[in-house]
């Protein structure tokens, strides 16, 4: 079931996950904390005791959340702990959303570096280590509100990075990331992709960096129902 308001983008919502993108307000006011109370129930969403936001630092660490953990400084969290929200803050990066259908959640923050280092894989061999009879044709990813490639140019050393590796994503000198990651995820064997197909830049709901260096910060969610 999915689920549209003004406030919200829902792309997945049954008895067992929620997959939601929360852009009403600047959620980087919660960054690098953790909450022991429901955040988005003011969007509908119930059930949720914890919400978890990181000390995004545009790197490829990432790490399993649980009570012990107290050092958020990270672009990835995995966890298994249901009612407990994992998000991810941006303005035009890629937040990635998995979900397995044995239970396992993770909140990615892609941006091009993350994206470049392949955050996504850090991920996905850190859950089949740590539970290696996993059936991996069970993940789902969502990508959810970024910037498109046509509206994402860079230039200098970036650009020439980008041309001596990955090549195949570019477009003169625009970066298409999102394409990266359905690649990187597909050589994954993850099948079940879905894309918000919003564009950060275009679309004035949400928060974008590139389109006037705002500090704010939208908010992409998971969480696990009991």
């Amino acid at each position: 079931m999915e689920r549209n308001r003004q406030n919200f983008l829902s792309l997945l919502d049954n008895e067992k996950v929620s997959v939601f993108c929360a852009y009403d307000q600047d959620y980087n006011i919660f960054r690098a904390n953790s909450f022991k109370q429901n955040l988005f129930s003011h969007l509908g969403f119930e059930g949720i005791l914890e919400c978890v936001f990181m000390d995004q630092i545009h790197s490829d660490l990432v790490q399993n959340y649980d009570t012990n953990l107290k050092d958020l400084t990270c672009d990835g969290l995995i966890t298994k702990k249901t009612n407990t929200a994992l998000c991810v803050l941006s303005a035009d990066c890629l937040p990635l959303l998995l979900y397995h259908e044995d239970g396992i959640i993770a909140a990615l923050h892609s941006g091009r570096k993350g994206s470049f280092e392949n955050i996504l894989k850090k991920c996905v061999d850190k859950i089949i280590l740590e539970n290696p009879n996993l059936d991996k044709t069970k993940f789902h990813l969502f990508i959810m509100p970024s910037i498109c490639w046509k509206n994402y140019e860079i230039s200098g050393d970036i650009l020439n990075f980008s041309q001596q590796n990955f090549k195949d994503f570019l477009s003169d000198n625009r970066l298409d990331l999102k394409s990266l990651v359905k690649f990187q995820a597909k050589n994954l064997n993850i099948n079940h992709i879905s894309d918000s197909e919003i564009c950060s830049f275009e679309n004035k709901d949400f928060f974008s960096y590139r389109r006037n260096k705002t500090q704010k910060r939208f908010a992409s969610v998971i969480y696990l129902k009991d």
